[in-house]
């Protein structure tokens, strides 16, 4: 019964600290980038150009361009943030 219980204890301390590394709350920008909505943090993961022939926005923070968003999202962003919103 011992032996069940720190099995079990031993994967919860294992396994708890390594949930948050893979938690992802989802969708990417056009450029394959996001702002954690968390955090503010933005960060990229397939980027890839962003097609000339779509319209995307940049959230501007702190004179950091973050650019491959829709209008609404980034206005989002903007409330969230602070910053302004800039056309592409």
């Amino acid at each position: 019964m011992r032996l069940k219980y720190l099995t079990l204890l031993s994967f919860l301390l294992l396994a708890v600290p390594l949930a948050g590394a893979f938690a992802h709350s989802g969708g990417t920008n056009a450029a394959g980038c996001h702002t954690n909505h968390r955090t503010g943090g933005y960060h990229c993961h397939n980027k890839k150009p962003i097609p000339q022939e779509r319209t995307t926005y940049c959230h501007v923070v702190r004179g950091e361009y973050r650019c491959g968003y829709a209008w609404s999202t980034c206005n989002s962003l903007v409330e969230k943030f602070g910053g302004s919103c800039t056309r592409k």
